[in-house]
């Protein structure tokens, strides 16, 4: 009778664990010190000053040592698991061996990730049985440890299957290490490296935004790196099981494929060798036009650090793949790249595919979002406005008007000009979104921006007074705009519900160019969860000024002044001046010089605070405050200034 011979080849797993074998026994001491005897030493404390606290998240425990094996040990123990690839004598020596290299494969690799997953499996039965035989339970559910355990081996599979698909398609093992970290990283990077470079040759192009997009998402490694605070969802498990199931794949089918006479080869794959000198190329290109565009502000710098970057990611692809330096005669291939490259920014710089022109139909769009910043559409406890969308066909119709205005009158605008942010988010019927921002000179916007800013779902879906339930306000906290010297304190309820109820009612009423004007106070808000709210209070707001009076608050919040230790007003754009190192110094210049005078009896000083705009304009006041040291510097119109003054400088 025929003797069966065992498909498990003995020999090849104990060489396996004679290569990387200390590997997996320093993932179970890292992980055994970092999590079971840390929790020991915090149940076992007789300091009692201090509670014991566990958390509830089993990753905050030793945080930078878990995620420092997490994300170093599957690479390690797949770059010594095969190494013999990448050394001729050692990867002819097991590929003469009498065993098929489909077995070979199953064989190192179940080994890898034998060493991976026991480690885990054997902190995980120990965490077990503290919570079993210690007060762990009092902190942690026994969910958590399972989650934690599922967690972990789903991250060391996929970096270690991900390494063993590096590793098949390099012969040089320090590629394998550094390109594996790289190809997990390059997704995220090179989303960031494109959007800075649009945001150069698309006017419009919503950089911030995409910044603003959870960087982790791209990127399993970072994604990793984020489990203290934010533990994997379903999509994210089946996301990574899949990935790992692909990469695994690819890896079997490459190493059936590879050649033994390729190690030492930094590429091994034919095909993939122009993929990775240009990828490289492409890289390296798109850094230095963001490196020389944020350090020189000047588009010929831009245009050379493009060129320069692209050179330089070339050539030293060239040598990584021809391992020396006398590649420079590789010009041909370089100039195509070139070639292909301007002809994309030609593309992108005259918009031949119609982004900066595209605005939407009225009849396309469901909602809008408007704003001067996308802060209130990301995922943040602190916006109040939880649906900042506006559903009003005539408000839509007035962001559509401002939008087409920006874009009229988008060759007028200088690197100097007075600018606003205007951020618009489109959601259309059919399920697509449009999102640009822009940076515009509001004097030439101001109409459409002025019809936009009187309409009430507007200011519904962007003032936060308006995501306020009064009856959740604990207290209501108002500030002199002028310092904090002058406030009042309002913890009635009923007075808190007239106080909001005015606010919402007058910011309705209130006007574009009102909005430009200082604050007389500021309103802070204690919501009942601990969150704070803010308002403002301006001029035009006699309705609540005259209900503060009533109350007997608004003698405690006047700004008098007495308390100013001098103030001037320039003809000229002063705001430089409180950058300086000596600002009283070069007042008093401006002063001898006859472009400032100084405003000292109290009747002219009340009669010019209640008409100062934030923004620089026809004139400039610069007021210290007694006491305080501070300086603050604000805008005077010629319209709003006090007879006095045009008297003054008109002489």
């Amino acid at each position: 009778m025929p003797s069966k011979t065992s498909w498990i080849n003995k020999e090849v797993i104990i060489l396996s664990l004679r290569n990387a074998g200390w590997v997996g026994i320093v993932y179970f001491l890292g992980l055994l010190f970092s999590l079971p005897i840390a929790i020991l030493g915090r149940l076992s404390s007789d300091d009692q000053s201090y509670p014991i606290t566990i958390e509830h998240n089993l990753f905050m425990i030793q945080y930078p040592i878990q995620v420092g094996l997490m994300l170093f040990i599957p690479v390690i123990l797949s770059l010594f698991l095969f190494r013999y690839l990448h050394v001729k004598q050692a990867g002819d020596f097991i590929h003469s061996l009498p065993i098929h290299r489909r077995k070979l494969f199953f064989h190192f690799t179940g080994t890898g990730l034998g060493l991976l997953i026991i480690p885990i499996l054997l902190n995980t039965v120990i965490l077990l049985s503290l919570y079993t035989l210690t007060d762990l339970h009092e902190f942690i559910g026994i969910d958590d440890i399972f989650i934690w355990c599922g967690t972990t081996i789903l991250v060391n599979l996929l970096l270690f299957t991900f390494s063993t698909f590096v590793a098949m398609i390099t012969g040089l093992t320090a590629v394998q290490g550094a390109l594996t970290y790289i190809l997990l990283l390059l997704p995220a990077g090179m989303f960031v490296l494109i959007c800075y470079s649009l945001k150069n040759f698309l006017y419009g192009f919503p950089e911030d935004y995409f910044f603003s997009v959870q960087m982790e998402e791209y990127s399993p490694l970072i994604k990793a790196a984020y489990l203290e605070d934010n533990l994997f969802t379903g999509s994210d498990v089946l996301m990574f099981t899949v990935i790992t199931l692909v990469f695994y794949g690819l890896s079997y089918l490459l190493y059936q494929s590879r050649k033994v006479e390729v190690a030492s080869q930094a590429i091994v794959h034919p095909i993939l060798r122009p993929l990775f000198k240009y990828g490289i190329s492409f890289c390296f290109m798109l850094f230095g036009g963001m490196y020389f565009n944020g350090v020189y502000q000047s588009p010929f710098w831009t245009i050379f650090g493009y060129f320069f970057g692209s050179l330089i990611g070339y050539y030293i692809g060239q040598m990584i793949l021809e391992k020396h330096w006398r590649v420079f005669r590789h010009w041909k291939g370089y100039a195509g790249f070139a070639i292909c490259m301007i002809l994309v920014g030609i593309g992108i710089r005259f918009d031949l595919f119609n982004y900066e022109k595209k605005v939407p139909d009225m009849a396309d769009v469901e909602t809008v979002h408007v704003s001067d910043t996308f802060y209130s559409l990301t995922d943040n406890p602190e916006n109040l406005i939880k649906d900042p969308f506006i559903k009003d066909p005539k408000t839509i119709q007035a962001v559509l008007d401002l939008h087409k205005e920006i874009l009229d009158n988008q060759a007028h605008y200088t690197q100097s000009d007075r600018k606003t942010q205007v951020f618009l988010y489109y959601k259309l019927k059919n399920g697509h979104k449009l999102v640009r921002n822009y940076w515009v000179n509001t004097e030439n916007v101001e109409s459409q921006y002025a019809s936009l800013y009187k309409m009430k779902s507007y200011k519904e879906k962007t003032e936060q007074i308006y995501g306020i339930d009064s009856s959740q306000v604990d207290k209501l906290t108002i500030y002199n705009e002028m310092g904090n010297t002058h406030s009042a304190t309002i913890s009635n309820p009923d007075e808190i519900r007239e106080a909001i109820a005015i606010l919402k009612e007058e910011t309705y009423d209130e006007s574009f160019e009102e909005r430009r004007k200082v604050n007389l106070y500021n309103v802070e808000l204690l919501l009942s969860d601990d969150m704070w709210a803010h308002a403002e209070v301006k001029p035009h707001n006699k309705e609540f000024i005259s209900w503060l009076k009533k109350k007997g608050y608004l003698e405690e919040l006047t700004f008098k002044a007495s308390d100013i230790e001098w103030m001037y007003v320039s003809e000229q754009n002063s705001y430089d001046v409180v950058s300086g190192q000596n600002v009283e110094q070069a007042v008093a210049e401006l002063k001898k010089e006859g472009k400032a005078i100084e405003v000292k009896e109290t009747g002219q000083i009340e009669a010019i605070m209640n008409q100062l705009e934030y923004d620089p304009n026809d004139y400039t006041l610069i007021l210290k405050f007694q006491n305080e040291g501070r300086i603050d510097t604000y805008g005077l119109s010629k319209e709003d200034a006090p007879s006095f003054i045009k008297e003054k400088f008109e002489e």
